[in-house]
């Protein structure tokens, strides 16, 4: 494909599937959704179980479906959890 570009770089990123999401409403929505789906790992996390930050991570990429931007995901994650 990129040999002989029919399309921009942006437009194949695009067609692929690869750009990364960075709306802030978009990842917290799903963070939101994860905590409310697994409570008690949440409440076991805020015990003092950090380990399950990478189980919250694993669960908004799977539900943006690899596109939310991770560092911004894990902030996002972490503010919610804290509070």
């Amino acid at each position: 494909m990129l040999e002989n570009p029919a399309k921009s770089p942006a437009e194949l990123a695009d067609a692929l599937n690869l750009i990364q999401e960075q709306d802030d409403d978009l990842i917290a929505g799903l963070v939101d959704e994860v905590l409310k789906d697994f409570p008690e790992k949440a409440e076991a996390y805020r015990n003092g179980k950090k380990g399950l930050i990478g189980m919250f991570m694993g669960e908004v990429m799977k539900r943006s479906k690899g596109k939310a931007d991770p560092k911004m995901a894990t902030q996002l994650l972490q503010k919610a959890l804290d509070n």
